[in-house]
């Protein structure tokens, strides 16, 4: 199984599931080493292959000297969040960048690009990359960057990139997806975003959740009720999903998306 659930809660506000890092399938090879939260090449699980419009969310992790060569992607919007380290990053519209913790990236794959990505020279590298899947026209190929290490120092949640426009956040290509985040003091609460689909990832540190306590590199699933055959958002009676960050604190990241990838 690829991710298996380890604890479940359903009521009136849906379902919220906790799935352990440790039973992400892995990829290993020359010095990389991926954990996989979905179906990810040879490993497939045809009940995990996609959550809400993640198509991909893995954990990486890449030793000096170490990366993945030039390859293509395309139609997918690749979020990538260093959690330690440094990552090189070069691709075939002319981008050459180093990306370090505090730094997020955006690459919008559109028609087609090719990019590579290494290691770089502050030893091992982690970083955690999502990928989003456009619902709109393919356009040609984008990156952008953001600094976002004050808004990581206030210790409070915010807005990392968007599919709406206005927000001041990372272009996303995806009306409906937002990408929030927050590094949070001991004992801090967040009320998570409202949504019918919510994926929260814990980076670093512990955070208490309705499924049960979060570590590093856990994950939680959150879906609004079913109405019909439909999602539909918690109404504000239901209530948010609401954690609250260990004794040691907690880096989180959350998608929160509108819809997910089954036909209509």
């Amino acid at each position: 199984m690829i991710g298996g659930v380890s604890g479940g809660v359903t009521g009136g506000d849906g379902r919220v599931e906790l799935r352990r890092g440790a039973d992400r399938a892995r990829t290993v090879h020359a010095g990389c080493e991926a954990r996989h939260g979905f179906s990810f090449g040879a490993h497939y699980d045809p009940a995990n292959t996609f959550f809400g419009a993640l198509l991909a969310h893995n954990d990486e992790r890449v030793a000096p000297g170490a990366g993945y060569d030039t390859h293509a992607h395309d139609e997918v919007d690749l979020v990538t969040w260093v959690v330690s380290g440094e990552l090189a990053h070069a691709d075939s519209v002319g981008n050459e960048a180093v990306v370090r913790p505090g730094t997020v990236q955006v690459l919008s794959a559109g028609t087609g690009v090719e990019h590579a990505e290494h290691c770089g020279e502050a030893g091992p590298v982690r970083f955690v990359q999502a990928w989003l899947v456009p619902d709109r026209p393919l356009r040609a190929p984008a990156l952008a960057r953001r600094d976002v290490a004050d808004e990581l120092a206030a210790g409070r949640p915010f807005l990392v990139a968007s599919g709406r426009a206005g927000t001041g956040a990372l272009p996303l290509r995806r009306a409906d997806a937002d990408l929030h985040a927050a590094r949070l003091p001991a004992g801090a609460g967040w009320s998570l975003p409202e949504s019918p689909y919510l994926h929260v990832f814990l980076t670093a540190g512990s955070a208490d959740t309705p499924a049960g306590e979060l570590g590093e590199g856990d994950e939680l699933r959150a879906t609004a009720p079913m109405a019909g055959s439909a999602l539909v958002a918690r109404s504000a009676s239901a209530g948010s999903t609401t954690i609250t960050a260990g004794p040691e604190g907690a880096e989180v990241l959350v998608w929160a998306m509108g819809s997910d990838l089954r036909p209509d």
